[in-house]
């Protein structure tokens, strides 16, 4: 019995779903009277068998005393006042063992009914514990059906997730390839080039040649059509601010509006501002300047 209970407790613990502290204190009553019935059940049985033995005691006295009566008066008639006084006394006896066993009856009959009647009620104890434990199970079920609904939607829900994650990392991965090609854009759209070098240099790296006039004479310093990129420094227009010459002089081959810029320094070229970057660049984005 103990053993049933605490496993329906412990199926009232273990349902998460609901709660059943109510129903585990209901067990707990049920329990304690289940146990309260079980003592009286068992005290019951004994004090039944006790008043039993009585009975069946005093029956066999009484069949005793009724021998001893009959084998008396069948002596004959001529019995003595000893024996007769005798006779009337276990007569007397004979009734008081009699009422005393029919008293004895109608007590283990009304503990019988009494007990009958605790019986009834353990047993509507235990119907009433069974119907719980159905109840308890339907409500599992449908708990478990309702788990079982939740996962397939949490699912559901996941792959979704899963999909937009996807999505997601799809636009992010183009959405950072078009920046990419945007500030590529952007650098090639701020993308010049300058060389710095005496005319001699820039002449044998075939970056600058003369044209027109005679023997050199009238002749005007231009930039070749193929030169080599190789002698030029990369750089970007929104980021150059100047450029340091530290020379005697120096002068632009390449067109550049000579507002925009201007080159420092008394009676030598220090430093080569530019002081409208956009103007400066939108003629020409090939810098090259002649020291000497």
């Amino acid at each position: 019995m103990k053993n049933i209970l605490i496993f329906f407790l412990s199926l009232l613990l273990f349902s998460s779903c609901h709660n059943y502290k109510k129903d585990a204190e209901q067990l707990t009553i049920v329990r304690d009277s289940l146990e309260r019935e079980a003592a009286f059940k068992d005290s019951s049985i004994v004090m039944f068998l006790n008043d039993f033995n009585e009975i069946l005691v005093t029956l066999d006295s009484i069949k005793k005393v009724e021998k001893l009566v009959t084998v008396q008066s069948a002596r004959g008639s001529e019995l003595s006042t000893r024996q007769k006084k005798q006779i009337m006394e276990d007569i007397a006896l004979l009734n008081e063992l009699i009422q005393k066993n029919k008293e004895k009856i109608a007590s283990l009959q009304k503990k019988l009914s009494s007990a009958n009647y605790k019986i009834r009620q353990l047993n509507e104890i235990v119907a009433e514990l069974e119907q719980l434990v159905i109840n308890l199970e339907k409500q599992v079920q449908e708990k478990d059906t309702e788990i079982v609904a939740l996962s397939e939607e949490v699912n559901k829900l996941t792959r979704n997730i899963n999909t937009l994650n996807l999505k997601i990392t799809e636009i992010e991965t183009e959405s950072q390839e078009k920046t990419n090609t945007i500030e590529l854009q952007k650098l090639k759209l701020n993308e010049a080039y300058f060389t710095v070098g005496t005319r001699k240099e820039l002449k044998e790296k075939g970056i600058i040649e003369k044209s027109g006039g005679l023997l050199g004479i009238g002749s005007t310093t231009l930039i070749k059509d193929d030169f080599d990129r190789k002698y030029f420094t990369e750089i970007d227009i929104r980021k150059l601010d100047y450029i340091p010459l530290m020379v005697k002089r120096a002068e632009l081959v390449s067109v550049h509006p000579a507002h925009a810029y201007h080159i420092s320094g008394k009676n030598r070229a220090d430093t080569l501002f530019i002081d409208n970057k956009t103007e400066f660049w939108e003629a020409a984005r090939i810098l090259v300047i002649v020291t000497n």
